[in-house]
């Protein structure tokens, strides 16, 4: 206990150096002019509950090799029965605890802090060994859109991406979602925006595409 005593703790920052993994859109399925060439941050606009073709390809092109692998946060169920058809190695969090803007910030805190002990919470697990290359989150329309608590979010998405050089994809719906649900006006929200999802968040991402087909997007922001 005395050798203890005297240990230091440091970061492990200090000794790890992720390498840092960025999106690999679909081929021949995104229309418009792309002008970030490395996307670390996507948002992606959907339209539909169920899974969209898009969608699917989009996991399929950015899926981890076996170096590497990624993190699914299936907050509304839509994921199960694709997945299961894969047989793909990944993390899926799909659990109650997420069901808030709270608990899902919780849980990629804990992620940060303490990444083998919120793994071992996953209801699908990869091996531990691998480095996490990515992280799907959908859908974050489920919560309230008060800024502040999105912006807490990006923080923490950012605080990933730093530790661990992975890749993030948020997903939303577009306004219909809103128009069905709320009965909210089918206009443009806020400066022209596809999503009730505040613009302090999106103006953050690298690229935002909006799903215009099944099996098609187009890109509705792209940074320089």
């Amino acid at each position: 206990m005395d050798v203890l005593a005297h240990c230091r703790v440091y970061p492990l920052s200090n000794f790890y150096k992720p390498v840092n993994q960025f999106v690999s859109l679909p081929q021949n399925t995104v229309k418009g002019t792309l002008f970030c060439k490395e996307i670390a941050f996507l948002h992606v606009i959907e339209h539909d509950f169920k899974l969209s073709t898009f969608k699917k390809q989009l996991y399929l092109n950015c899926k981890s090799n076996g170096n590497s692998t990624i993190l699914l946060i299936d907050i509304l169920s839509a994921w199960k029965e694709f997945i299961n058809s894969t047989n793909d190695e990944l993390f899926v969090m799909n659990s109650l605890s997420i069901m808030t803007m709270d608990g899902l910030v919780n849980f990629l805190l804990h992620l940060n802090e303490s990444p083998l002990y919120a793994l071992k919470r996953c209801q699908k697990r990869d091996s531990f060994d691998k480095q996490l290359s990515g992280i799907i989150i959908d859908n974050i329309s489920y919560f309230a859109h008060d800024p502040t608590s999105y912006g807490l979010l990006l923080k923490v998405l950012k605080l990933l991406r730093k530790t661990f050089g992975c890749w993030i994809i948020t997903i939303s719906y577009g306004l219909e979602y809103y128009n069905g649900v709320e009965n909210a006006t089918s206009q443009l929200y806020k400066g022209g925006s596809q999503t009730k999802i505040p613009t302090g968040y999106i103006n953050e991402m690298d690229v935002v595409l909006i799903r215009d087909t099944d099996s098609s997007a187009r890109i509705s922001s792209s940074t320089t």
